[in-house]
């Protein structure tokens, strides 16, 4: 054997050294939460996966009580949701504010996550302990019109009320978020309602 062919193949033994010993390292180290909570947020679908692999808990919780589930919906990660509802996280799981996914996922702009998440079952309706917002409340107050749009296409209910009587109607009107206001005074029912006897009224001239 030439020096030359020495040489390399001390090279390539070290490079494979190296490379077995990181795939040991990795092996060996569990991803953390607070890695599985980050690669939830960014979008790391193969942390995710890796940690699944390594015996993640789906549902579990960190000290606010929330899950990853909650982090991917936040940021709008669709992909990571999709995956951590597969594996059998819970949809409607609440934090210590009792936020859920669907909440998270309404305060941006994130139609497809929400849409999703409505798919698989998300409770449109539910509302936290501590305030009482809906995702709704949370669409409307970050003007979000788009999701708006597509919650009151879910039928979200446009009359709850947080604990100082707000609705989502109000929430937009305080932050000046005119389009929204629009769009809940179009679908609410007493819009709906004032308009049935004026209807009414024109049938009844036309007789």
């Amino acid at each position: 054997m030439t020096t030359t062919r020495i040489i390399s193949a001390v090279l390539l033994a070290g490079t494979l050294f190296s490379a077995r010993a990181e795939e040991a390292v990795l092996k060996a180290a569990p991803i953390t939460q607070q890695e599985v909570i980050e690669a939830a947020l960014y979008g790391k679908l193969d942390t995710i996966n890796k940690a699944l692999a390594q015996g993640y808990t789906a549902d579990a919780r960190d000290p606010e009580n929330r899950t990853a589930l909650m982090y991917a919906a936040f940021n709008g990660q669709t992909a990571v949701v999709a995956k951590l509802l597969d594996v059998g996280a819970d949809i409607n799981a609440q934090d210590n504010t009792g936020s859920t996914a669907l909440m998270f996922a309404s305060s941006g702009p994130y139609s497809e996550t929400v849409q999703l998440l409505l798919d698989r079952g998300a409770k449109i309706n539910m509302v936290d302990n501590n305030e009482h917002f809906s995702a709704l409340m949370w669409a409307a107050a970050e003007g979000q019109a788009s999701v708006v749009e597509l919650l009151l296409k879910n039928k979200a209910d446009t009359t709850l009320q947080d604990v100082d009587g707000d609705t989502a109607e109000s929430f937009a009107a305080k932050a000046k978020h005119y389009d929204v206001v629009k769009i809940l005074k179009a679908a609410s029912p007493k819009k709906k309602e004032a308009a049935a006897p004026k209807k009414l009224e024109t049938e009844q001239k036309a007789e």
